[in-house]
């Protein structure tokens, strides 16, 4: 089975089936702060943000979603299509071992 996945930064995208229960929606439009200091943000969407440090750290609903980042192409936008999604923070395996993706 194939999972549809969409990157933005250190921020991958795993489309889901539905949303896990008892989930609270975060009033914040900021999905992330980037290894930079620079915000990945969001227009029209709701936000489900679970405790940090975790490689999980929220949940998604998109709707007429757009995702905004400084440092991603000239005006830092990108659609993300309808649907729910889990947020999982991109690692990578190096030679000193699994490491978090720096954008």
């Amino acid at each position: 089975m194939k999972q549809k996945v969409f990157r933005h930064g250190e921020i991958l995208f795993v489309k889901i089936s539905k949303l896990p229960a008892g989930l609270e929606e975060t009033k914040t439009k900021i999905l992330m702060q980037g290894s930079h200091g620079n915000s990945h943000t969001f227009d029209n969407g709701k936000l489900y943000l679970k405790k940090e440090g975790q490689h999980i750290f929220g949940y998604f609903r998109a709707k007429d979603t757009a995702l905004f980042h400084a440092e991603h192409g000239t005006n830092g936008k990108a659609n993300l299509p309808n649907g729910v999604y889990e947020l999982r923070r991109q690692s990578e395996f190096t030679s000193a071992g699994l490491v978090p993706v720096i954008d």
